[in-house]
């Protein structure tokens, strides 16, 4: 009998143990609908020199900067922060309306209208990072939904360094490549042209140049097909035209990958080897 209700209390410990550890594991997952970069509307009263700036990029190009929010973990490696105050006031300044919504607006007025994401994201360090470590990052950016875009290393970036300003501006419309990838697709036509070749995990054992020879712009691409997708926008957009035309002539899944990229922005407005030259004098 001793040994009955020995048994039958372990059984019912142990459907104690295992429904509290189900409510704990479920209680600290987010919800599927949290949004980490909530806006805010801060009463004006409150207002500093960077919410006036932000306020007339709104009026002027429509987009919503967001450089206020609460740090978060979002899952083990992923940490987002906002940036510090001077360094996001010259960036949203310098970088986001002189290099990014001016020109834009200006040089390809079909494609801002229809192509521009309603919300800018500012983040202080990356993407993938540890809060503690602030200067390491994997990542430029996030790409997250269509309609917003964000690049993170704010406060790592010089404004006086143009070779890092330009690689940051490159960078910026390789996030927005996949902007457009989520929206429309690459198509599977796209997808196509390399697959069962893509490095996956062993991306950083290659080099550019053998990534080249496998019909990789660099070799970043060759680890996924949006990788693949968002690297060639990067490319055109880096390299002046005739360097990429010289590049692609090595290669036919470089020039069948070129040319549906290019073809891919010029329907909906954008000359990606004018955006290349508009970047590069701004800069320069």
């Amino acid at each position: 009998m001793k040994k009955a209700i020995l048994s039958i209390s372990i059984i019912l410990l142990t459907i104690v143990w295992l429904t509290a550890c189900k409510k704990e594991q479920h209680l600290s997952l987010p919800a599927a609908n949290t949004d980490y970069f909530a806006i805010n509307n801060k009463p004006k009263d409150k207002w500093n020199a960077l919410d006036s700036l932000c306020d007339s990029i709104y009026r002027d190009y429509g987009v919503k900067i967001v450089y206020e929010y609460t740090p978060q973990v979002i899952r083990p490696n992923d940490f987002y922060y906002p940036p510090n105050y001077d360094k996001a006031l010259a960036y949203t300044r310098n970088v986001l309306k002189r290099l990014w919504l001016e020109p834009l607006k200006k040089d390809f007025p079909l494609y801002f209208k229809d192509q521009t994401p309603v919300e800018f994201v500012l983040m202080g360090g990356y993407y993938h990072s540890h809060p503690t470590s602030t200067d390491v990052g994997s990542g430029a950016g996030f790409n997250g939904q269509f309609y917003r875009l964000g690049m993170g290393g704010i406060n790592q970036l010089n404004l006086l360094d143009k070779a890092a300003v330009h690689d940051h501006v490159v960078i910026l419309w390789h996030e927005h490549a996949h902007n457009q990838d989520q929206k429309y697709g690459r198509g599977e036509f796209f997808d196509r042209i390399s697959v069962g070749t893509y490095y996956k995990e062993a991306w950083p054992t290659k080099t550019d140049a053998q990534a080249n020879k496998d019909g990789f712009f660099r070799k970043y691409g060759g680890f996924a097909p949006e990788e693949d997708f968002a690297t060639t926008v990067e490319h055109i957009t880096r390299y002046p035209k005739q360097d990429v035309l010289k590049l692609i002539d090595t290669n036919d899944k470089l020039k069948i990958k070129y040319n549906y990229i290019y073809k891919y922005y010029q329907d909906k407005g954008m000359d990606l080897h004018k955006l290349q030259q508009v970047i590069y004098k701004l800069i320069y």
